[in-house]
């Protein structure tokens, strides 16, 4: 046998698991590849149990590192918590906030924490991190950049920019909050609202958020006065579109009886659906806001802050007077008058009509007519000059008695530049216009007395109506038949202390009456769109029940009722759209409030 087939043979062998005489040797075969096969069994399982150990190992340190991240943000946080709390408790100990000082007041604070960040001593409480050392967070700055100036140059707003750091096991996190003061009154942040009850009879379509400061009432039921006789009529329910800030979730109630109330059912699987049925909107539309925190007008004080302004005078000397004069609103206009030569405005008195003498009379009768013709004369000739006046008005004034605007005889109240300046009128407004062409006002008004309004106007004005009213349902202002149109783009704010009325004699139509306009009451009101059709481009807010009543369709005047077409296309009768332009179009008007808002912007991460 050659060597080639001796190899040949052992390969044979080799492979038939025998030997070179033939004979079979298995089981000394198999134990062998036993052991390979335990041997990289094992390999594999202990390079399995490495990799197993060493993912152990390294997602409990970033479990670790992510928990460390977790809480020094959450520590960070809670030091930006902290230092807004103080700032907030700071200026919760001031009312009547005066705009002017309150930049100091805030420099003051700013600067008290900055001295608490230069001492180490601005720090959240320490978090004992588990299996670790003390953790902590601290205030690094603070930075205010002082107050932002509007078109009117009136302080509005001041801005804070916080930074707060915090380590946790060697995890640093940076956090930014900016900080927003400003003193905005809080009523022109909603188009409906009521630091009491909220009563939604009916169907008014309310685009923007409402408020109210005890309950929000809905009902499918308006209700009104037709020919002296009080009527329901049954409708749809209110629709929002837009949030409800309320007292607590049981503060929304839906009558269910005549005039009874339940609190709508909040179970969380039916939240939603009670909820769409009374206002059209989500449980998450709706928002719990202490009335409290309800940032409250003060009309007195900023009657004199206002008065002030006008005379460019110390408002403490001014708060004098009103005191002396009984807190007596027309009062106070004339001895400011008179004590610091304001300019003041006077209606002439209107002479006796001439009347011609006949035709040889004696001369002393032409006389005294021809003295008529001149008073006459010289009367028409004041009244053009007041037009004239009025019409270009650039300081300041005291206008002394009532004063009526009919489109002819005045038609206009204008100032070229309104910011810091006043028109204080001591008696009562009348704006009495079927002109085709509307009346213009550009001013800011202080008026002692009522005020008016039919027909259309154009108004660019903030108006406070001072009068006191006699009782609760006095009404010290009147809007019947209005329409009120801003003047350039802009708005009417009116606050006054009595009642408001907005009323339509020519009732009935399908064609809506717009007013453009913020109103605020000091007592209750109730609005109407059931035989009247409103729209309101703005806002009203209440200090005591605001109630609206309204339907939808058509309406027409029947011998005992009103008849209602709710198939009609004709939508609901009394919309209301927020308008968010007040703030930049009247901030120099606006009131003085009792406290200032404090509002936080979204946390960065540095």
């Amino acid at each position: 046998m050659s060597i080639l087939q001796k190899w040949k043979r052992r390969v044979q062998l080799l492979l038939t698991d025998t030997d070179l005489n033939g004979v079979q040797h298995r089981d000394k075969q198999e134990q062998g590849s036993a052991l390979v096969m335990v041997m990289f069994v094992v390999l594999i399982l202990t390079v399995l149990g490495l990799a197993v150990l060493s993912a152990t190992v390294g997602g409990a340190k970033r479990t670790e590192t992510r928990e460390n991240d977790v809480q020094s943000l959450h520590l960070a946080q809670k030091s930006l918590d902290e230092t807004v709390a103080y700032i907030t408790a700071q200026l919760d100990q001031k009312r009547n906030i005066d705009p002017v000082s309150l930049d100091t007041d805030i420099l003051n604070i700013t600067q008290q924490i900055q001295n608490q960040i230069n001492t180490n001593i601005k720090t959240s409480t320490d978090l004992q991190a588990s299996g670790a050392g003390p953790s902590q967070a601290r205030l690094t700055s603070i930075v205010y950049k002082g107050p932002e100036k509007g078109a009117t140059s009136q302080l509005t707003r001041y801005a804070l920019t916080l930074t707060a750091q915090a380590n946790v096991n060697g995890v640093i996190r940076t956090l930014v909050q900016e900080v927003n003061i400003d003193t905005f009154p809080e009523f022109l942040s909603y188009a409906l609202g009521s630091e009491h009850n909220l009563i939604l009879n009916g169907a008014p379509n309310i685009i923007g958020n409402i408020y109210a400061g005890n309950s929000l009432l809905t009902s499918r039921t308006a209700r009104y006065t037709y020919k002296a006789t009080s009527h329901t009529q049954s409708t749809q329910y209110p629709h929002l579109n837009g949030d409800a800030y309320v007292q607590s979730l049981d503060a929304i109630q839906e009558e269910k009886v005549s005039n009874q109330y339940t609190p709508i059912n909040m179970d969380a699987t039916l939240a939603n659906d009670s909820l769409g049925r009374v206002l059209g909107i989500s449980l998450e539309q709706v928002n719990i806001k202490n009335k409290k925190k309800f940032v409250q007008v003060n009309i007195d004080q900023t009657f004199i802050d206002k008065i002030a302004e006008a005379v460019s005078v110390n408002r403490n000397d001014i708060q004098t007077m009103y005191n002396s004069s009984g807190q007596n609103p027309a009062q106070l206009m004339t001895d400011v008058a008179k004590r610091y030569g304001i300019k003041q405005l006077t209606l002439p008195t209107k002479p006796a009509t001439p009347v011609r003498p006949a035709v040889g009379a004696p001369s002393t009768e032409w006389d005294q007519y021809n003295a008529a013709v001149a008073a006459m004369q010289s009367y028409e000739d004041q009244m053009a000059k007041l037009k004239v006046t009025l019409a270009t008005l650039d300081q300041s004034v005291v206008f002394n008695g009532d004063l009526e605007l009919d489109g002819v005889t005045f038609n206009q109240l204008n100032y070229a530049q309104k910011a810091g300046k006043w028109f204080l009128l001591n008696g009562s407004l009348t704006i009495d216009n079927y002109q085709q062409s509307s009346i213009n006002i550009r001013a800011n008004m202080l008026i002692a007395g009522n005020v008016t309004i039919q027909g259309e106007a154009d108004l660019d004005a903030t108006i406070y109506v001072m009068k006191a009213p006699s009782n609760a349902t006095d009404y010290t202002t009147v809007l019947q038949d209005a329409t009120i149109k801003g003047l350039n783009g802009k708005e009417v704010v009116l606050l006054s202390k009595g009642g408001i009325l907005l009323n339509r004699i020519e009732a009935f139509s399908s064609t809506p009456t717009t007013i453009k306009g913020f109103f605020y009451t000091e007592a209750a009101a109730d609005l109407y769109g059931v035989g009247s059709v409103f729209w309101l481009d703005g806002g009203f807010f209440a200090k005591g029940d605001l109630t609206v009543n309204a339907v939808v369709g058509d309406a027409v005047g029947g011998a005992s009722d009103i008849e209602v077409n709710p198939s009609s296309n004709v939508g609901s009768r009394f919309r209301v759209t927020y308008n968010e332009g007040v703030y930049a179009d009247q901030q120099a008007g606006l009131p003085r409030i009792q406290q200032v808002n404090v509002r936080v912007g979204k946390l960065e991460l540095q």
